[in-house]
């Protein structure tokens, strides 16, 4: 069970996944906050994370923890189009405020196709991503998304199909500052582990990838002279 952001790096190195994430305090003080006004509070955190990022991710399945994990509910195989109603239906039944709430994702991206390398094609990849808020008497809102780096960088697909960044990190940027937008909060926030493959992660992203320099081949030595 994951409590902190903390323990959500350290699933990720534990599962040796590689991945960016961003986040951000919504300074709420859920003391003051009745179990129906807490789980309302999260569906908003849930509709504006999904309306900042549509067209790049699509609900996969989520996890909902009630304070002190009273309540686990596990839901898989989610609808696109019928997620925002089932998950109104879950927090209506709930006598408990949640405590943690977490969406894995499908990323929806682009690679470069070893058939057409100049035609990107647009792909659904279960890639490592997900939104994740904390919340409850004794927590202040946090929430975050992460994604892999592996749509990000100059790795290839399954050994056949490049990753593009520079098709996928606009699109990643447009929906993390829609997502400031939404929330009405900044990133303050960045993590990733992804450095050592060059992809250092900045407020809005990715950096791009530096490309491997190919170390020059040494000239062979001319033959000495002839002795005359």
């Amino acid at each position: 069970m994951l409590t902190s952001p903390s323990d959500f790096m350290n699933e990720v190195k534990a599962k040796k996944q590689v991945v960016g994430t961003w986040g951000f305090n919504s300074h709420m003080d859920f003391t003051k906050t009745s179990s129906e006004e807490t789980n309302v509070w999260f569906f908003e955190q849930v509709f504006n994370f999904l309306r900042a990022f549509f067209g790049l991710v699509m609900p996969d399945n989520m996890e909902i923890i009630t304070y002190n994990a009273a309540k686990h509910i596990k839901k898989e195989g989610l609808d696109q189009q019928t997620f925002l109603d089932e998950l109104m239906l879950i927090m209506k039944g709930l006598k408990e405020p949640i405590w943690t709430f977490r969406l894995n994702l499908n990323i929806v991206g682009f690679i470069r196709s070893h058939v057409d390398p100049d035609n990107p094609v647009r792909v659904q990849i279960q890639e490592p991503s997900s939104f994740i808020a904390w919340g409850g008497p004794d927590e202040s809102g946090f929430q975050n998304f992460s994604i892999s780096y592996n749509l990000f960088n100059e790795s290839k697909l399954e050994g056949s199909d490049e990753m593009l960044w520079s098709v996928n990190q606009p699109l990643l940027e447009k929906g993390l500052r829609k997502w400031e937008k939404q929330s009405g909060h900044i990133i303050e926030v960045v993590q990733s582990n992804a450095a050592a493959r060059g992809g250092a992660a900045s407020r809005y992203g990715f950096k791009r990838p530096l490309r491997r320099r190919p170390i020059p081949r040494a000239r062979p030595m001319p033959p000495p002279p002839k002795k005359v």
